[in-house]
């Protein structure tokens, strides 16, 4: 028998155990890596399936892997499952695989696991980057998990700060300050302290120069993983105490949510044209990956603010997955696990890849911690 099926068996054991919340009239459905486990093979996370098989020539994404690796090691977290480690080795070792000599990180990597070095050179590697030292970041500061582990990823950290990397894009600066969250949660580092409040300023700065009395937000325009941004001050007044910090994440968050909750729903914005200030909003279509950030905003705005309000709107919002949606449709298939990748005008993307499994996964793990 393979790891792989090692893995599986243990996993559809375990999730029996799992306790069975609620979020207003619907059940929180039990927690489940069955399908994380399908499209993972010993070298990373497969980046894309047909519908719940996974689709090997689509290669390998940096991105998925972090995302994966702080999946697994938030479960590990919560039932410290063996199944759940084997996957966070697969998933830290590909970041190891990848990392560049100057400090970032490579995104794409082909079927045949080389690394795909035009494509890679065609796009910014800032945003997969930071979201990897988030990834080291947390791994590197629980405590249940085990040492070595822990050591390796603050390792990765390290060599990679070092280098003295920098960030200019909101989502990349966003994810690094939640990165050096973690750390400052853990070790009171001074250096550490002053990399935080230089990007949380970073994205005052930001604020100052686009927001106007009807657009409070960082940018001209919406696009995806919006709320990682206000959430991100709020973690840096969490640690600083700085009441701007504070000021400016409930207002540019107020303001998200205005645009992306309606009657008791929650409407991400369509990447499809996405939302220019003063132009028209687009609906379509819709990805997990947005949700799941909306929901982990909003939790932690609970839990720094303790005003029910965000708790009850991160509990509609997760009902996107569960049918609360435009289309009336389920996107979590609580047969294998996985998640479907999106939600049309007309249809739902019936195939189950990575980042929409993995989306599921941490909006779901966000309400256990």
């Amino acid at each position: 028998m393979t790891w792989e099926n090692v893995a599986l068996s243990y996993m559809k054991y375990f999730s029996q155990f799992a306790p069975e919340l609620t979020l207003g009239q619907k059940k929180l459905p039990p927690i489940k890596l069955t399908h994380l486990a399908k499209l993972t093979d010993n070298f990373g996370i497969i980046q894309f399936a047909k519908l719940t098989e996974p689709d090997l020539a689509s290669g390998y994404t940096l991105d998925d892997n972090a995302r994966a690796l702080i999946a697994v090691a938030l479960h590990y977290k919560k039932f410290g499952t063996h199944s759940a480690l084997k996957l966070a080795s697969i998933h830290l070792n590909f970041l190891y695989r990848v990392a560049k000599p100057d400090g970032y990180f490579d995104n794409y990597v082909n079927s045949n696991r080389a690394i795909d070095k035009q494509r890679n050179i065609q796009e910014n590697s800032e945003d997969p980057s930071a979201r990897t030292l988030y990834a080291l970041a947390l791994v590197s500061t629980i405590k249940q998990v085990p040492k070595r582990f822990r050591e390796q990823a603050h390792s990765l950290f390290e060599q990679s700060v070092q280098k003295n990397i920098a960030f200019s894009s909101p989502r990349a600066i966003a994810f690094y300050i939640k990165a050096l969250n973690c750390l400052l949660s853990k070790w009171k580092e001074p250096k550490v302290l002053t990399a935080l409040r230089y990007y949380c300023e970073q994205l005052i700065t930001l604020y100052e120069k686009s927001h106007s009395p009807n657009w409070e937000w960082f940018e001209p325009y919406l696009t995806y993983s919006n709320a990682i941004l206000p959430e991100a001050l709020l973690l840096g007044y969490k640690i600083t105490s700085e009441k701007r910090y504070l000021k400016v994440s409930e207002k540019t968050f107020n303001f998200l949510i205005e645009h992306t909750f309606k009657d008791d729903m929650y409407i991400p914005i369509g990447q499809s044209g996405w939302f220019p200030k003063g132009e028209t909003r687009q609906y379509f279509d819709q990805q997990p990956e947005d949700v799941t950030a909306t929901i982990e905003a909003l939790n932690t705005m609970f839990k720094v603010t303790n005003r029910k309000h965000y708790k009850e709107l991160a509990n509609i919002a997760f009902n996107w997955f569960l049918g609360d949606n435009v289309l009336g449709q389920v996107v979590y298939d609580r047969t294998t696990g996985g998640c479907y990748d999106g939600v049309g005008e007309k249809f739902i993307n019936l195939n189950q890849g990575a980042e929409s499994t993995i989306s599921y996964l941490l909006a779901r793990l966000s309400f256990e911690n």
